[in-house]
């Protein structure tokens, strides 16, 4: 699975004179295809000490009991570590402690561990989250990605290496 990102990357030009120099910004927009495997750039939080979109998740306890058997597991299995699929099924049973991703990750190359579309239980819409491995061993952090994107908290994508 992969999500697609609009990226809005800010181009500067420079327009000079002998007397004076004049700063322009456009707006470039380019499209990425993203998933398991490649790489996420942490940008700037908005926040003075937190991201907004981005948590950090702690595994303190693995659920002792085996993934649930359903379609979903017998077509795709528990999680395939390849594709990413099924992380959030292998990943959030049990207990956990989560909180904001700190300042201190900014520009932090972190690589994606799967994306998935969830339902939010509030509203029923979608949400495009994005799970980049943690800097230690059971730690996830927790992308919102949409949001993450269009506030630029995550800078830019770094595609693996693919067979052709």
């Amino acid at each position: 699975m992969s999500i697609k990102a609009t990226v809005f990357t800010v181009v500067f030009l420079f327009f000079g004179t002998s007397a004076w120099a004049q700063k322009s910004t456009f707006m470039k927009e380019e499209e990425y295809e993203v998933g398991a495997g490649d790489t996420a750039v942490l940008g700037k939080s908005k926040g003075a000490k937190v991201y907004a979109y981005l948590d950090l998740y702690r595994k303190t306890r693995w659920d002792p009991n085996d993934v649930v058997q359903d379609s979903f597991t017998q077509k795709y299995g528990a999680y395939d570590t390849a594709t990413g699929n099924g992380f959030y099924r292998y990943f959030f049973r049990g207990d956990f402690d989560v909180a904001e991703l700190p300042n201190e990750f900014n520009g932090r190359k972190c690589e994606i561990i799967g994306v998935e579309v969830l339902k939010k239980k509030e509203t029923g819409e979608d949400i495009n989250v994005m799970y980049l491995k943690g800097v230690q061993e059971n730690t996830v952090i927790w992308v919102d990605f949409d949001y993450a994107v269009k506030y630029m908290e995550i800078d830019r994508f770094i595609a693996k290496k693919r067979a052709k």
